[in-house]
């Protein structure tokens, strides 16, 4: 966990020097966030009851281009094969990396909560803990399964094609879930409506964090 944790360290160290990732992750969904609340008839009640699946729309797009960019990052000056030659267990590498960019998607998500809220009409406090439970354990499962595939397709023609491509369906269930505790928090309904969604998004957690740190070492095998 030492070596993780050192990964993690360091990519927030360069994060918060240049922060590109972060920036661009927010521009992206703004962008997304706030064309969409103005596409609607005004007084249309369509923007509000479709508000979460345009959020987790938005988390999981730019979430891929945060992966993209923090692998772009280690494939440069071939830090990556560096960082493989590291006398070390590749396991902490993969859970180094999910660390981080789990760090930078609730960085982005934190600073979109509040405008989402006033966007599409949703006090950002109500149901904010239902909410953000239910995000956080679909950005563990988006995480784990985006580190893995980031690692298979970072020597990839056409990664930026062939990522999403390979991501976005695996993600499906992240998304559901997502949206629907999203949905049951911000309308007020009770927690219980919202565990069996936490309890799926969990499994769906647990089952890639294992998959994840059982094939990463084998992906990265020259």
């Amino acid at each position: 966990m030492r070596v993780a944790l050192a990964i993690f360290r360091k990519d927030l160290a360069l994060e918060f020097r240049g922060g590109e990732v972060v920036v661009t992750l927010a521009v992206f969904s703004f962008l997304i966030l706030t064309l969409f609340s103005f596409t609607a008839v005004p007084g249309s009640r369509a923007p509000r009851e479709m508000a979460p699946g345009i959020f987790w729309i938005a988390c999981l797009f730019a979430g891929i281009l945060g992966l993209g960019r923090n692998f772009d990052r280690e494939r440069e000056n071939s830090c990556f094969t560096a960082l493989l030659l590291a006398p070390c267990d590749r396991v902490q590498v993969y859970l180094g990396k999910c660390f981080s960019t789990l760090a930078f998607m609730v960085l982005f998500q934190a600073a979109l909560w509040p405008l989402f809220g006033v966007l599409y009409g949703y006090s950002p406090v109500r149901g904010a803990v239902t909410a953000w439970m239910g995000i956080l354990l679909g950005d563990i499962g988006f995480v784990a399964l985006g580190v893995i595939l980031s690692a298979v397709t970072i020597h990839v023609r056409g990664r930026e094609i062939i990522l999403p491509l390979l991501l976005l369906p695996l993600c499906l269930p992240v998304l559901v879930g997502g949206v629907r505790i999203i949905s049951l928090a911000v309308e007020g309904a009770p927690f219980g409506g919202a565990a069996l969604w936490m309890g799926r998004l969990a499994a769906f957690d647990v089952i890639f964090l294992v998959l994840g740190s059982l094939l990463f070492p084998l992906v990265v095998e020259e």
